[in-house]
């Protein structure tokens, strides 16, 4: 478990699932991540179930806690320790607590995380057009924009552009402290 202002990263438990499921199938939610809602209770639970107990080396999920309380899913998917580098993806469920910096905060100590302990040196996100949300916490977060895939993926049946981010593990650590420091 790694915490830093209140927020805490934490192995994502098959307890949580069903609350997971809920921000899954929220219909503002699934749109801005652009899912679509396929899976009922019990498959969603049963795919999760089996990516928990039995993970896989290059896809690694987090949950995000905010003063004790499960609020949300970090997701470091795509690891290539070869090339050093990792896709993230995260949701914060309440749309309460949106715009509190609990994302940012979870997104730093993920990235902390992926550089330090996984050894990466890249990690990227992949954003719809969209979701400017999204778009502006991974800028606030220290990643750069790289790029637009123009009318890369259809969404609601209409083309939708998808932005690529992208932060240096030395941006990183320019603009950030590790907190996988030993005691001295």
């Amino acid at each position: 478990m790694f915490t830093l202002n209140s927020v805490t990263l934490r192995p994502l438990e098959t307890t949580d699932l069903d609350t997971w499921y809920t921000w899954e199938y929220n219909m503002e939610l699934a749109m801005l991540a652009g899912w679509i809602p396929l899976l009922a209770r019990t498959a969603f639970k049963q795919k999760f179930e089996q990516r928990i107990n039995e993970p896989k080396g290059e896809m690694k999920y987090f949950a995000i806690d905010y003063e004790s309380q499960f609020v949300g899913v970090l997701q470091l998917a795509e690891i290539d320790h070869y090339e050093k580098r990792a896709a993230i993806s995260i949701i914060i469920g309440p749309k309460e607590l949106w715009g509190r910096g609990i994302g940012s905060t979870a997104l730093r100590l993920l990235l902390d995380y992926a550089f330090t302990v996984q050894g990466l040196e890249r990690v990227y996100s992949e954003v719809y057009g969209f979701n400017t949300r999204s778009q502006r916490l991974m800028e606030r977060t220290g990643f750069q924009k790289e790029g637009i895939l123009r009318q890369h993926t259809l969404q609601n049946g209409k083309r939708q552009d998808l932005h690529l981010y992208g932060i240096l593990k030395s941006e990183f650590y320019e603009r950030y402290p590790t907190i996988f420091t030993l005691p001295e």
